[in-house]
């Protein structure tokens, strides 16, 4: 395997076409590792393919954006590039049917409704007698949603203005925002680390380990011991939770 530091030296140094393919070709194992990882998640109707397709476009991205004066991995910043770009491609997509997003937004709509209405998170059995439904549907509806969470921290969050910011905005900026986006962005993000904090113990572990551990559904239940379906679960719930506080917060 060639030097990626040489790599990057040439392609500093004069940058054409054939040294940046060789640094698509490097890193080309980096967008199969997401892609892979979010395909976990998905339906069977969706091809990795299409998701390694996606990523590319967003290594190349970074490769193009990349600034080494400002003290950033490579490969931390090539990531979120990679995973904004596949994620991008499944929105355009649409995969998910209608029927799925309907469910995933009653289950949402029902949430924020009754912690409006009683100041505090509203229970599973709470939850369930709005809805009028049992507390096996609702366990099912939650697994038949869970799919849709890939977005919950990846896409758009609606400020008290109106303007949308995704997570990965507050990971790193392009370029110096203005003071109020700045201000608006830090609000947010204390607002969604200080709702993290108060999910119970096991919300707050699958979150941790699926988020900013970046393991899978399946690696996080053999960490946990629990099934893959307890897993989505407790990931739904805890993502209901986090975007009922974001939800508040746009009020």
């Amino acid at each position: 395997m060639e030097d990626i530091n040489k790599l990057w030296e040439n392609y500093f140094k004069k940058k054409n076409n054939e040294t940046r393919e060789r640094i698509i070709i490097h890193y080309v194992a980096l967008v199969k590792t997401h892609a892979y990882k979010i395909y976990q998640s998905l339906p069977n109707t969706v091809e990795v393919d299409d998701l390694i397709s996606y990523g590319t476009f967003g290594l190349i991205d970074a490769i193009d954006r990349f600034d080494p004066s400002k003290n950033v991995v490579f490969e931390a910043y090539a990531s979120l590039r990679i995973r904004g770009a596949i994620y991008d491609g499944l929105r355009k997509m649409d995969w998910a049917p209608q029927a799925l997003r309907r469910k995933a937004k009653k289950m949402e709509s029902a949430y924020h409704t009754l912690l409006r209405e009683y100041g505090r998170e509203p229970t599973e059995e709470e939850i369930t007698e709005f809805l009028n439904i049992d507390s096996e549907t609702y366990h099912k509806n939650l697994n038949d949603a869970s799919a849709l969470t890939i977005y919950s921290l990846e896409n758009s969050l609606e400020s008290k203005n109106e303007d949308t910011f995704v997570l990965k905005d507050f990971l790193a900026d392009e370029k110096e925002p203005l003071p109020d986006v700045i201000l608006e962005k830090n609000e947010l993000k204390d607002l969604l680390l200080e709702k993290i904090k108060t999910l119970n113990d096991k919300e707050k572990l699958v979150i941790t380990l699926l988020y900013f551990e970046e393991l899978t559904t399946k690696e996080v239940a053999r960490v946990l011991e629990l099934s893959e379906g307890r897993i989505s679960q407790i990931h739904k719930k805890a993502i209901l939770k986090l975007k009922g506080a974001l939800h508040y917060y746009a009020k």
